[in-house]
């Protein structure tokens, strides 16, 4: 089933979201507005509610499908707007597009970032904004994070700006908390520069170039032994497996049908056959886009959700990620390959800095990795997903009966 049949499914099958097919269909939401309309990313919880991150002629914008709470929702999400923010308002269809700059449940975007009042606070802390510089944005999750990037008076510097929703506010300092970043010498970690009580995080920028699938064995080698030395950064001691969440993709279930409860069966074949461990300081969600490569220096960025775990787990993440984006191109037998390749530089660069010892469940660790992201290909309106999602959910099963380590 192409991803065009998949979304008129979904919408076919949910007549509580009626605004639901112009959040999925970028034809129909161009309609709408009058103006060309592509969506990068959404979020759906079926007969409730579905936001999409869209791009409306160049202009960032939030989307939003609501159910019969349309009305109160609506004039929730217009508090505090101007006229012109709002593209679109069908309350009827329980629809609206507004600037992504004024996403309520992030509300630093609009008090300090969007009003300029973000200058004055950085400049109070060291680091003022070059004149008239206007934040880029980086990364955005409607209702939950935007990141993005500001020029700095000092040229070629720059500040990067996390706003959350309050509990990932509250989330992402406790990370931050958790590791010293001149504790690692072998990469880079950005120092906090300053936090607003509005949910703002401003850090040090980190420059260079993202590492992707082509990186070397011998950069790879480098990239575990980083690893191995964030890990060593904290205390250890042996930890018990932690309960590893899996996306079941219940609202997909009109178009992958049985593949949820495959989830299942895979899920827990995996965590049977997960073991006790040494502890370490992990990044929590580590990837090769993760990683920015500077000359020779490694520098790592991201660190919201910095935890202590088992160390297989962050090798685990880097892999499944890896693996998320090689499928679309080349299927599950070109994702092992990328695996494959990968697995065995990461794991001896990062034996030189990490002696604890490590145990042999790295693929049932991969698998669940794989199937906590089972459902990106949708909310990242991947060209073909239920193809994508099937192919790795497949891997996953292959993974999960892997129990070589090295």
């Amino acid at each position: 089933m192409q991803s065009a049949e998949a979304h008129a499914l979904l919408a076919d099958r949910d007549p509580q979201l009626p605004g639901l097919r112009a959040l999925l269909d970028d034809e129909v939401l161009s309609e709408q507005l009058g103006l060309p309309t592509r969506r990068s990313y959404v979020r759906y919880k079926p007969g409730t509610s579905a936001v999409a991150l869209v791009d409306v002629d160049g202009r960032a914008a939030i989307a939003h499908a609501w159910g019969p709470a349309a009305p109160e929702k609506s004039a929730k999400a217009l508090r505090d707007t101007e006229p012109d923010d709002v593209l679109l308002d069908r309350t009827d269809d329980g629809l609206l597009v507004v600037d992504a700059m004024v996403d309520r449940r992030v509300p630093a975007l609009r008090t300090l970032v969007r009003s300029g009042r973000v200058h004055d606070w950085l400049a109070d802390r060291g680091h003022p904004p070059a004149r008239d510089a206007r934040p880029q944005t980086l990364a955005h999750k409607p209702s939950r994070r935007w990141v993005g990037r500001l020029s700095l008076v000092e040229p070629g510097q720059h500040v990067v700006l996390r706003a959350y929703e309050r509990r990932g506010f509250e989330s992402a300092l406790a990370a931050h908390g958790v590791v010293d970043p001149s504790a690692v010498e072998s990469m880079r970690l950005p120092r906090v520069i300053g936090t607003h009580r509005r949910g703002l995080i401003a850090l040090e920028h980190l420059s260079g170039t993202p590492l992707a699938a082509s990186t070397s064995t011998a950069t790879l080698r480098r990239l575990g032994a980083a690893l191995g030395a964030l890990h060593a950064s904290g205390p250890a001691g042996t930890l018990d497996p932690e309960p590893v969440g899996v996306d079941a993709l219940g609202a997909l279930e009109p178009v992958l049908g049985a593949l949820g409860a495959h989830i299942a069966r895979i899920a827990g074949e995996a965590r049977a056959a997960l073991r006790p461990g040494p502890g370490a300081v992990l990044h929590g969600d580590f990837s090769l886009d993760q990683v920015v490569l500077d000359g020779s220096s490694l520098g790592l960025i991201d660190l919201d959700r910095v935890r202590r775990g088992q160390p297989l787990d962050d090798v685990a993440s880097l892999l499944a990620q890896a693996a998320l984006t090689e499928l679309p191109a080349t299927g599950s037998a070109g994702a092992r390959r990328l695996l494959d390749r990968m697995r065995d530089p990461v794991l001896s660069g990062h034996a030189t800095t990490w002696t604890a010892g490590t145990g042999d469940d790295l693929g049932p660790r991969t698998a669940l990795a794989l199937l906590s992201r089972a459902g990106e290909p949708f909310r990242a309106g991947a060209p073909d997903w239920p193809a994508t999602t099937t192919a790795l959910v497949e891997l996953a099963g292959e993974l999960a009966r892997d129990r070589a380590a090295a």
